[in-house]
């Protein structure tokens, strides 16, 4: 008990203890303000960065799903002119090169209801040695630049579903 009284008589005759700079007066000491403010500038480019790469990724999306629509749509017209009854030079298996236009549509908007993006769907059937080349191009006018897409195959006697 004589050696607590006599440090706690010391403590009260000399005052408080000068507190080195930069350290901790007590265990339970708050950041400073620059720390604070340089972990908020960190949070905030991480997060601004996050958010560029998600609207990022969105358009990219969207973009990728233009692209299926398109290629499904161009598809469709190459197989429907596979479908015709290849018998030249009945039309459209002539003997020049006969050109089919067509328009299209992709892109439904929110609603499921109205298309969004319009183009035009071109088909040249041109006669080659082996039958006939069939080239179709789908060129769509999407806001940010046009959307094209263009699938080839050939036609004759032998192609699938020919009699």
């Amino acid at each position: 008990m004589k050696i607590w009284t006599e440090n706690l008589r010391r403590a009260q005759v000399a005052g408080p203890r000068p507190i080195a700079r930069g350290t901790a007066r007590f265990p339970g000491e708050a950041f400073t303000l620059i720390e604070t403010m340089v972990v908020l500038l960190l949070v905030s480019l991480l997060i601004m960065a996050g958010l560029g790469s998600i609207f990022s990724m969105d358009l990219s999306s969207r973009r990728l799903a233009d692209y299926t629509a398109a290629m499904a749509v161009v598809e469709a017209k190459v197989q429907d002119i596979r479908a015709a009854t290849y018998k030249p030079p009945n039309l459209p298996f002539a003997t020049t090169n006969v050109y089919l236009t067509n328009s299209g549509s992709i892109a439904l908007d929110k609603a499921g209801v109205t298309f969004k993006v319009s183009g035009t769907i071109v088909s040249e059937i041109k006669p080659v040695a082996a039958g006939h080349l069939i080239t179709v191009t789908g060129t769509f006018q999407e806001p940010r630049k046009p959307l094209v897409v263009s699938l080839q195959t050939v036609v004759n006697a032998y192609s699938g579903g020919q009699q």
